[in-house]
């Protein structure tokens, strides 16, 4: 027997009709529970209901003023919201809101995440049935600058297990035209081994002044002792970590530095030289380690004296990791955790496909990406018993 056709058509559309009949009834539920909760909230303020009358009372009802409100169910149209004659504000939303706060915290989200204003604004109007402005959604993200302001200032601990410090560049307007700009980081790891985000600061990578100052305003929120820094080989960062923190024992970054001393030996070569270089990076000691440097000197010197040298120049800042627990090298022989850090904020930045229109919006949109991020803990070594 040949089974009946189904109008699938018809379904959907009946489907559709039903959700859009629970939308409406939710967003009714919704303008109830406002109301009701701001007739409380009244309530509480005046210290007495409607018409009672209690020697608690402080101020008295003067009518209503309506107010859109944009919930995630959509727009609850001409709320009333209850005045009295000394002016009760509701906590229910800011004054001058017309969107509830998790409603704006989307907004900020897909904008941080890469979508455009036009794409947040189509993807509202698809959950909300309104569609904010390009600038209204522009304008929800700048509100995270009194946070970020903060942020800046916010006390840190006195000592951090490792720091890591490195720059990088994000295309920025300056008098109408896209330029390179540097923005300078520092990623502080705790003594419970959790990563964070000390600071960072607009600076020529190759100023020294800009590093020392970067370095002061760390000292100066609190932070007095680090276990170990790890950089790159930028000479002006390392003249201000001398100036700043004289004491302080210095990784290099070995990826960095393989890829200088590979930078000497021809293509076709490397695939030779290449692996025995990688060894001396991977010991089980820091004793085995030397020995497959002086294996690796001797070997290649002949062949390929400047790529030696080149290695000679900064081999014991690169093998500074081994004095620490084992359980940490794979974490701080290279700059990799920052290095991160700054590919997803170019990552997400990326998709808007311009260039930031000043440098406020540049360090805005890092402090963006910065919070959102969850950074993985490293592995705590135990202390051995006394």
């Amino acid at each position: 027997m040949t089974p009946k056709a189904q109008n699938t058509s018809i379904q959907s559309f009946e489907q559709a009709d039903f959700h859009l009949a629970l939308r409406e009834r939710l967003r009714e539920a919704v303008r109830i529970t406002l109301a009701t909760v701001l007739e409380e909230e009244v309530e509480a303020f005046i210290g007495a209901g409607r018409y009672e009358r209690t020697p608690w009372r402080h101020d008295r009802r003067n009518g209503y003023y309506t107010r859109d409100l944009v919930t995630g169910l959509g727009l609850i149209a001409d709320l009333a919201v209850p005045r009295t004659r000394q002016g009760f504000q509701t906590q229910v939303f800011a004054r001058y809101a017309r969107r509830q706060a998790e409603v704006d915290q989307g907004i900020s989200e897909m904008f941080v995440r890469g979508v455009s204003t036009r794409g947040v604004g189509e993807v509202l109007e698809q959950l909300t049935g309104t569609k904010p402005s390009p600038s209204t959604v522009s304008r929800v993200f700048h509100t995270l600058e009194e946070e970020y302001t903060a942020w800046k200032k916010r006390p840190l601990a006195a000592r951090y297990l490792y720091a890591f410090a490195d720059g990088t560049y994000f295309s920025v307007i300056y008098e109408e035209e896209g330029c390179k700009m540097p923005i300078l980081a520092v990623i502080g790891i705790t003594e419970a081994g959790e990563r964070e985000v000390l600071a960072f600061s607009v600076g020529d990578r190759e100023n020294q002044q800009a590093w020392e100052e970067l370095f002061e305003d760390l000292k100066r929120r609190g932070l007095s002792e680090v276990g170990l820094w790890i950089t790159d080989g930028n000479q002006a960062m390392l003249n201000a970590l001398a100036a700043k923190f004289p004491d302080t024992p210095r990784q290099r970054c070995i990826k960095h530095k393989l890829e200088n001393v590979l930078s000497y030996v021809p293509q076709k070569h490397r695939e030779q030289v290449e692996p025995e270089l990688k060894a001396i990076f991977y010991q089980d000691s820091r004793e085995q380690a030397d020995q497959a440097a002086a294996a690796f000197i001797a070997k290649f010197m002949p062949s390929y004296p400047s790529a030696v040298a080149c290695l000679q120049r900064d081999l014991e800042a690169c093998l500074t990791f081994y004095a620490f627990p084992k359980a940490h090298w794979k974490t701080i022989r290279t700059t990799n955790v920052i290095e991160r850090l700054f590919d997803e904020v170019k990552r997400r930045s990326h998709k808007m496909a311009a260039a930031f229109r000043n440098e406020d919006s540049c360090l805005l949109m890092f402090y963006a990406v910065v919070r959102s991020l969850k950074f993985k803990r490293i592995p705590m070594v135990a202390k051995p018993a006394t």
